[in-house]
């Protein structure tokens, strides 16, 4: 049994997805990957991970309409979301988390350590900073 929380991580910024991967398995994640909203839902479908990080701006299905998907969907509306953007004047739906996304890996790591402080059978992040 794997007891590593699963990320799943959207973004259409294919360097971004592999740095953010790196800083995320560095955390003890297990980490899953999607370039659009599109690619994300499949994902969250078929391995249910214990947090969503999606960019807004993405083709197909952007990161606002990825959240409103996933809210709308009985089994993944209860995932964690952090909404990792670029955009200064966004303000999440339905309360997610807003992560500006400025180069900060402290504060990153240190809001995911917060979400998965125990999420489902994973370690403690507390230690993380």
């Amino acid at each position: 049994m794997n007891t590593q929380p699963i990320v799943l991580l959207v973004d259409d910024d294919a360097d971004l997805r592999d740095i953010y991967t790196l800083v995320l398995e560095d955390l003890g994640c297990t980490v899953a990957t999607a370039r659009d909203g599109q690619e994300a839902l499949e994902q969250a479908l078929a391995r249910r991970p214990d947090l969503i990080i999606t960019d807004v701006c993405m083709p197909r299905v952007n990161g606002l309409e990825l959240c409103y998907r996933l809210r709308a969907n009985e089994r993944l509306r209860d995932i964690p979301l952090i909404i990792h953007s670029s955009e200064h004047a966004l303000i999440p739906p339905r309360g997610e988390v807003f992560l500006h996304k400025d180069g900060d890996v402290s504060r990153f790591t240190a809001q995911v350590a917060l979400i998965l402080g125990g999420g489902r059978d994973g370690p403690t992040f507390a230690s993380v900073a």
